[in-house]
Formats: structure tokens, sequence, C-alpha cells
């Protein structure tokens, strides 16, 4: 299915007919349930703790909370993927110059940044430090 990278999106949504393809039961006596805003409409959704999984990447999988939408909430898209879900578990860099987008692990991505210079000038024994 379709999900939107956004964020600016707190929480990880999605429609309600999503949450009945994994046989979400909407009718559970205590669900847990929050009103979210979004695009100029409030709507009610239950959280659920469920496995996701990035096609065509059959190793890139998670369990997280999401939020399922009660009722429609009439966007092209079956979710959103937010910063609670998402954007926590992985690394997202876009490329609009180019059109694409590329997810991976945090891990991999601080492997590929140069060394921070306040963390390499602090991890240095310039021996003044101790000096009155």
């Amino acid at each position: 299915m379709r999900a939107l990278v956004d964020t600016g999106a707190p929480f990880t949504l999605f429609d309600r007919g999503t949450g009945e393809a994994l046989g979400i039961d909407f009718s559970r006596q205590g669900a847990e349930r929050y009103l979210h805003k979004i695009a100029g409409g409030q709507y009610l959704a239950q959280v659920e703790t469920v496995v996701l999984r990035l096609t065509p990447f059959d190793d890139l999988w998670w369990e997280t909370q999401v939020s399922f939408f009660l009722d429609d909430w009439g966007m092209p898209f079956a979710g959103l993927l937010g910063q609670e879900g998402f954007l926590d578990r992985w690394v997202v860099t876009f490329n609009r110059y180019d059109n694409y987008f590329i997810v991976e692990e945090p891990e991999s991505f601080k492997g590929r940044l140069p060394p921070d210079p306040f963390e390499v000038f602090e991890s240095r024994d310039l021996g003044w430090k101790d000096q009155p």
C-alpha cells in the first residue's frame, strides 16, 4: 500500500481499511484511542502495535504503535509514516533534484558522517584543562 513519509506528522497513521486488512478489532472494549488533527479535520484513531515492513526490502521491518483512523480520512494514500513509528527508527534522506529518497539504519548513516569537531576537540588531552 502507499504511504507518505511525512516529517511533519508526529505519529504514524493509517486508514481504517488498512487496519481491517490487518485484522484490527475496532469494536474492542478499552482500545486506546486519540483524536488527531490532520489536513484541516479531526479524526478519531485507534492505537495498535503492528509490524511494518518496507517492500521490496523484506529485511526492513519493525514493530511499532500505529494509529488507525476509525472513519475515512479522504486521502489518496493509505497512511502517513511519521516521526513516532517510522522516523524514530530510520534515517530518511530526500533528494528532490533527482526525485528519490533513501531509507537506512541510523548506524549506516552515522558511519558516513565526518567526525564532530567539538567531540574531537573534547577527546584530546591538551594538558591545559587541569592547570590553575
